[in-house]
């Protein structure tokens, strides 16, 4: 075989790896996303509070045990979501992350940022302001973490759990 032969076969080749990697990256988020979502069992914009995280959690990736877990798998075409909750204090970490249909994070906050107790907040595709955030995407998850630090914070962080609320405006 000749030079000639081997540079189109390489360039045939690094052509072929180029596509498959961003056919990779455009869809296979996506296709998680479905998935996760179909699994959930929940209608969309409906608060999912995960149990005490065990061995037996699988809904959700690599579970930390020391987190308890809510979700919200939403929907914005037709409406924005009003979200409520409180944080705890400081000596209780909590976040609230939001991500896109694509797997990716765009906005994250917790109880130690700097922000008010009370979670009162707006999830929009419109406008983003101090207590609205932009959505990229028209669906997308709400994930929010509640850290104990010893088994005694379980009841506390459950009510702080059962607290965090999704309402369409």
């Amino acid at each position: 075989m000749s030079i000639k032969n081997y540079t189109k076969h390489a360039f045939f080749f690094v052509a072929i790896v180029f596509v498959s990697q961003h056919l990779f990256i455009a869809f296979v988020p996506n296709l998680i996303f479905i998935i996760a979502k179909q699994r959930s069992g929940k209608p969309l914009n409906t608060v999912i509070h995960a149990p005490k995280t065990d061995a037996k959690l699988r809904k959700v990736v690599l579970p930390n045990p020391d987190f308890i877990y809510s979700a919200v798998f939403y929907d914005l075409s037709e409406n924005d979501l009003h979200i409520s909750g409180l944080f705890p204090d400081s000596s209780q970490y909590t976040s609230i992350a939001f991500y896109g249909s694509n797997a990716q994070p765009f906005h994250v906050i917790n109880n130690l940022d700097g922000r008010r107790k009370n979670l009162n907040m707006r999830l929009t595709m419109e406008v983003e302001d101090e207590d609205i955030v932009k959505s990229p995407t028209k669906q997308g998850v709400v994930l929010m973490r509640y850290l104990m630090k010893s088994p005694k914070e379980f009841e506390r962080t459950k009510r702080l759990q059962m607290m965090f609320k999704i309402q369409e405006v």
